[in-house]
């Protein structure tokens, strides 16, 4: 799809920045508005996802049913409680943001930081249509949804992206790969499972809070300002 068929807000591109009020003046403005635009102009938006029915795998783990991938932790099996469904979902900028960004960064370190901003809150703008497209499927079927959750997030393991990447074929879909350190590639890509739940049952429901959660510490999500809920 093209990347002008997704928002890409400023003031979500301020928030990415760390904008807390200050004045940006015209030449900050204009940075801002060409690189939404570079960004706009290099991505290449693609998602996908998939709903899996639940059922206890081994310790009572939440299991994708028929894929034999049992989610570990206990968070995440808090999160999925009385489910009946997932859904696996995964969204990608496509790898030509990231030679842009190159090109950018040769130039001028700040317009590479500002398209860096502009590129993580357009691949979250894809991953919330996705994420609409869960929730409109669960609507039809009776069923509430919980909010995206990502291996890496609480104590669910940042392991089992592979996995869960697998269970899409994100790969052959999206080509979206995976590091030796699990990162994934292109760099603007996000993956992450939803619950479904019977009606009443969903919406922010278990998982932990940032201040309640055993790996706070830890936590690169927070220490880049995010938290598990987006």
């Amino acid at each position: 799809m093209p990347a002008s068929e997704f928002a890409l807000e400023k003031s979500e591109v301020l928030r990415y920045l760390g904008y807390r009020g200050q004045e940006l003046g015209p030449e900050l403005e204009g940075l801002i508005d060409e690189m939404c635009q570079r960004c706009l102009e290099s991505a290449r938006p693609r998602y996908y996802w998939r709903a899996f029915p639940l059922t206890a795998g081994e310790r009572g783990q939440p299991e994708l049913a028929g894929t034999g991938v049992v989610l570990e932790g206990r968070d995440i099996k808090k999160h999925l409680d009385r489910g009946t469904a997932c859904a696996v979902m995964a969204a990608t900028l496509g790898l030509e943001p990231e030679r842009e960004m190159l090109r950018i960064g040769r130039r001028s370190t700040t317009g590479e930081v500002v398209f860096n901003a502009a590129c993580t809150a357009l691949i979250e703008s894809v991953a919330d249509v996705c994420e609409g497209e869960i929730r409109a499927y669960a609507r039809r079927a009776g069923l509430d949804t919980g909010y995206r959750y990502s291996p890496g997030y609480g104590d669910f393991p940042l392991e089992q992206q592979e996995a869960v990447l697998g269970v899409i074929e994100a790969g052959t879909r999206l080509g979206i790969t995976l590091t030796d350190s699990l990162l994934m590639v292109p760099k603007k890509s996000v993956s992450a499972l939803i619950g479904l739940y019977p009606a009443g049952e969903g919406i922010r429901r278990g998982g932990s809070t940032c201040e309640t959660c055993e790996n706070y510490e830890n936590c690169q999500f927070r220490k880049e300002g995010f938290g598990c809920g987006g």
